[in-house]
């Protein structure tokens, strides 16, 4: 082992639920050098159970970023205290271990039984940190750090916001005893702002409402479907009778959830609700009442709970995390809806977003008062294009002759887009968090009526009523949306103003909202030349971006994903740095 130089310290955070692991480095003049879910990796979604640190992958990346004769903290997203906790739940003479009743069977549906939930998450604790403490290809010494769950959280949201203070919000399905957490940020500290606790396991979390709404619209929020619920609710209408079924399943009370009913009586509405769901072979669409009152009431929660923390007088600056600040077509009310005038969601506000988050906290002990990381809100830290698989490309692909065009690869991609072919744009470094921000996306003309039929059939392979979102220059917003608001990592559903969606049929959703993505030219050039030479080409000023994958994987992690994704769907062109491929 060597010495570490005097401050040379990197920080290696690892999100270690049993779901989203992700690994995120800060250097030691807290820049972010690299942050990547698992899944991408993995290439399979959610990767459940996979350690963060992955014995080859973890190594690799420490020795990609970090120095050799570095020391290494590697800060983990949940407490030692929790991990003590969940060690003396899951012995084999506790009665949560040694078998699961009926009734808890039943409370907890569709998720796991807690025994098979709370070991999981054990086991994925104390597993993170184990491969790079223990790799030979390490020769760093190693400090290990654990905080809070939704401390990480948000962390994440905090330190990567534009705002000197501010409130944070953590909204989720469960953290460390409780399923919210809130704190003032200000000089760079988190201050909790205290409400009563929920110390035991509680159906009274909105994170688990919404999967539990998942699962009674016949998805599957294992799989990460509650997507779906959002896509689908716009089709349908408030149903009086599901909504005296489901609201009383979550109340507000301050900052607390609770419910309406007793734990008995919800769980007689969870069975009745259960007797309901739809048969995989039916239309989803027999769901969309079910869908549309589900949301109206996780918007109502929402906005009930937020004006609730605005009262309180801290901030008019809202920094928000955790699962429930996925929901974009609320997130996009917030500042109309609550009194909150400016709204933060990090690029990655998921427990994926958490290692940044771990990171930046174990960097903050050590450097007291710090405000500022470099980089912080560039979502662009993933993996690059590596130099060898486009050499085997170009040598072994047989294409018809890669056309390489140089520095105008934007000018080649936007006349195809224009002339209605769909693409693969896959540049530089990908993007972290759930979404495509421009560099690993699927893209299309949005003019077109039939783009989205053609794209989700063909493409995607997923079902009719899923929306894609527009990439826009952000200069051009206000012309396009009502009470614009810029949206860099489409964390928000705007309403198109109305007579413009006949312009851009392809993007506008059937309740006639877009979850967006402002586009700056300082933020992603390459991407920015694209859509406005599109614009040049065609008097419209954004385009249609979905992620490159197809439904059930995650977003294409190599070059091979991508050219995978080109020859087995229904993508017209590949364009890999400076090369377009076409069919």
């Amino acid at each position: 082992m060597v010495t570490p130089k005097e401050g040379n310290r990197f920080y290696i955070g690892l999100s270690a639920t049993m779901h989203d692991s992700a690994i995120a480095i800060v250097g030691p003049s807290g820049a972010l050098l690299f942050a990547e879910a698992t899944e991408r990796y993995m290439q399979r979604k959610k990767a459940y159970n996979c350690p963060p640190d992955d014995l080859i992958r973890g190594p690799e990346l420490v020795a990609e970023y970090c120095d050799r004769d570095a020391e290494l903290v590697l800060a983990l997203t949940w407490s030692q205290q929790h991990l003590t906790r969940l060690n003396l739940m899951c012995e084999s003479g506790s009665p949560l271990a040694q078998t699961t009743s009926k009734y808890v069977e039943d409370a907890t549906w569709p998720m796991p039984d807690p025994a098979g939930l709370f070991i999981g998450l054990r086991n994925s604790i104390s597993q993170a940190a184990v491969n790079l403490i223990s790799s030979k290809q390490i020769p760093n010494p190693v400090i290990v750090r654990h905080y809070d769950h939704h401390l990480t959280h948000a962390a994440n949201a905090a330190y990567t916001s534009p705002f000197d203070e501010g409130v944070v919000a953590v909204i989720d399905a469960y953290g460390e005893g409780g399923s919210t957490g809130f704190f003032h940020y200000k000089q760079g500290k988190l201050i909790p702002v205290h409400a009563e606790p929920q110390t035991h396991w509680s159906q009274a979390s909105l994170g688990f409402f919404y999967s539990q709404l998942c699962a009674f619209c016949g998805f599957d929020p294992i799989k990460g479907d509650e997507w779906k619920v959002m896509g689908l609710a716009p089709y349908g209408t408030h149903d009086p009778e599901l909504y005296d079924l489901l609201r009383p399943m979550i109340h507000v009370d301050d900052l607390v959830f609770t419910s309406a009913c007793s734990d008995v009586e919800v769980l007689r509405r969870v069975r009745e609700l259960r007797s309901r769901v739809r048969s995989p072979e039916s239309s989803p669409f027999e769901s969309a009442d079910l869908a549309r009152t589900g949301q109206i009431i996780f918007e109502e929660v929402m906005t009930e709970l937020l004006n609730n923390l605005h009262r309180r007088g801290i901030s008019d600056n809202l920094a928000m995390s955790g699962g429930c600040a996925l929901n974009s077509s609320f997130c996009g009310q917030i500042t109309e809806r609550t009194g909150f005038k400016y709204l933060h969601i990090p690029s990655a506000p998921g427990d994926d977003g958490n290692a940044l988050g771990a990171a930046y906290l174990a960097f903050s002990s050590d450097h007291a008062g710090t405000d500022q990381f470099p980089g912080a809100r560039n979502p662009y830290v993933g993996s690059s294009v590596s130099e060898k698989s486009m050499k085997a490309m170009l040598d072994f692909g047989r294409f018809k002759e890669p056309t390489k065009t140089s520095c105008r690869v934007h000018e080649r991609a936007a006349a195809l887009l224009a002339s209605g072919k769909i693409i693969g744009w896959f540049q530089g470094r990908a993007e972290f968090g759930p979404r495509a921000l421009g560099n690993r996306s699927i893209l299309a003309d949005p003019r077109s009526p039939d783009v989205k039929d053609r794209i989700n059939m063909q493409v995607k392979f997923r079902e009719e009523f899923r929306p894609f979102a527009p990439s826009i220059l952000d200069e051009y917003g206000p012309q396009y949306f009502e009470n614009y608001q810029t949206t860099p990592y489409m964390e928000r559903a705007l309403r198109f103003r109305t007579e413009v969606r006949t312009k851009v049929p392809g993007v506008v959703h059937v309740d006639g909202t877009g979850r967006l993505q402002s586009v700056r030219r300082e933020w992603n050039a390459s991407y920015y030349d694209l859509i406005a030479e599109f614009y040049r080409l065609t008097g419209v000023p954004l385009i249609l971006n979905t992620s490159l994958n197809v439904m059930g994987r995650p977003i294409v992690h190599s070059l091979e994903d991508a050219l995978g994704v080109l020859f087995t769907t229904g993508l017209d062109a590949l364009v890999v740095e400076d090369y377009v491929i076409e069919k």
